[in-house]
């Protein structure tokens, strides 16, 4: 029988675990040397996801970046803490964008902020993705209303203006706030200093300046094109027209704004200056630019114009462009007009009967037109109704008088006899809309009937 092995008793002493001695540190080696392999090994890492993340961005491998990245703590725990975690989280953050989970990609954003406060590229992305969920909600891509519809457009504006002030002769982030403005919030004269001074501080820029910061001479172009549209709406026809007229100089060859969109603007403009050739001419190149399915905004003013020009028959061939279930409530206002143009009143009151029985939201402007082509027709007490429905409509639906529907009913009860009750009305108009082009007309002629 073999005899036990016994323990080598002095071998055993040699592996317990000896004193710890003070480390000496100096200028040949440092206790914290030792780290410098595995972090230069983290580093290394790092820059290799970056470049995998890079490279699946120019492909638009969305949610290769997401596999690659998210979450941090659980496929690149190493990078938590370090200065590469934020150039991590902000290209799955952008990936995030692209897929329109903007929630995702607003959590990643806050840990991007919250360790690098002053990141410019940290804000900008911040603001871009609440700005572009807006649009999404807009388009009805997700569901964004209320309160939290309120919340993201306060969330947008906060880092839009944090971007401004770190980089203040930027052009992007003044004109994506102007376009939050005009388009998400209807407020068009707050965009309107943002638009300008998106395009200042692009024209302030030196040729190498422009250069290096080529990617954003498309949101100047688009600046100017937006900045026309305001001051045309403000009625500054002229300027709106020297500015859509550098835009289409300087898109020339790049074209970030469609043709059709550019000329239709220009067609516009023209037509408010009441330049109605060049307005044609404009229009009818924005036209053969876009297709009849979702040229309808085009056609309706071609067809206007024409109107104008006193060729009903022209503008009833441009308007019937536009397939018939295409029509869009603006469409059928002009369309009606047209036919009234051509004494097809019947046709007229067809479209506009359906019309109205369908809009939720514009329904008074059909209703007014009712109203004048019954009164046209000495049929008071029908357009007197028509023009009750306007104005109980409006002031349901905007909580204030309907100027136009007021003036109506005023007409109406004084061709009536109903003197009274049109002094009544008239003083109503009077109140709230002074400068009604036939108010004065009106008041006259009730004075008259005394």
């Amino acid at each position: 029988m073999n005899a036990a092995i016994q323990p080598n008793v002095e071998a055993r002493q040699d592996v317990l675990p000896q004193p710890q001695r003070e480390l000496i540190d100096d200028e040949f080696l440092r206790f914290e040397d030792f780290k410098q392999g595995h972090l230069e090994m983290m580093k290394q890492r790092g820059r290799g996801i970056l470049f995998e993340m890079d490279t699946c961005i120019r492909e638009k491998r969305w949610e290769d970046i997401v596999a690659l990245g998210h979450p941090l703590a659980d496929k690149l725990p190493d990078l938590i803490g370090t200065g590469m975690e934020g150039e991590v989280r902000s290209r799955v953050a952008f990936a995030f964008n692209q897929l329109k989970r903007f929630d995702d990609a607003l959590a990643e954003l806050v840990i991007c902020i919250e360790q690098e406060q002053d990141n410019f590229l940290f804000h900008t992305s911040m603001a871009y993705t609440a700005y572009n969920s807006l649009y999404a909600a807009k388009n009805r891509e997700i569901f964004l209303a209320g309160p939290l519809k309120t919340q993201r457009i306060d969330l947008a504006h906060r880092h839009f203006r944090k971007a401004q002030l770190l980089r203040p002769d930027g052009v992007t982030n003044f004109y994506r706030e102007g376009m939050l403005f005009k388009q998400i919030e209807g407020k068009g004269q707050q965009a309107l200093p943002l638009f300008q001074t998106a395009v200042s501080n692009w024209e302030a820029l030196d040729a190498k300046a422009r250069e290096e910061r080529h990617q954003e001479r498309k949101n100047y172009i688009k600046a100017l094109y937006q900045l026309a549209s305001v001051l045309l709406e403000r009625g500054d026809a002229k300027k709106a027209l020297e500015l859509l007229q550098r835009c289409l100089q300087e898109d020339e060859a790049t074209n970030h704004i469609t043709l059709a969109f550019k000329y239709f603007a220009l067609g516009k403009i023209r037509y408010s200056l009441r330049q109605l050739a060049e307005a044609r001419d404009a229009l009818v190149f924005a036209a053969t630019n876009m297709n009849e399915m979702t040229g309808d905004f085009i056609y309706e003013l071609l067809a206007r114009v024409y109107l104008d020009m006193n060729n009903p028959p022209k503008a009833l061939e441009t308007i019937e462009k536009v397939p018939p279930k295409l029509r869009r409530p603006f469409v059928r206002w002009t369309e009606a007009d047209i036919h009234c143009a051509l004494k097809e009143f019947d046709k007229a009151r067809s479209i506009l009967i359906h019309c109205q029985e369908r809009d939720k939201r514009s329904r008074h402007k059909s209703l007014i037109r009712l109203v004048r082509i019954e009164y046209l027709h000495g049929k008071y007490q029908k357009a007197c109704e028509y023009a009750n429905a306007a104005v109980r409509f409006f002031q349901e639906n905007w909580g204030r008088p309907l100027d136009e529907g007021l003036f109506w009913q005023a007409a109406c009860r004084l061709r009536m006899g109903d003197v009274a009750a049109a002094k009544e009305l008239a003083n109503q108009l009077q109140h709230c809309h002074s400068k009604h082009p036939k108010l004065a007309k009106l008041m006259e002629a009730i004075g008259d009937k005394k």
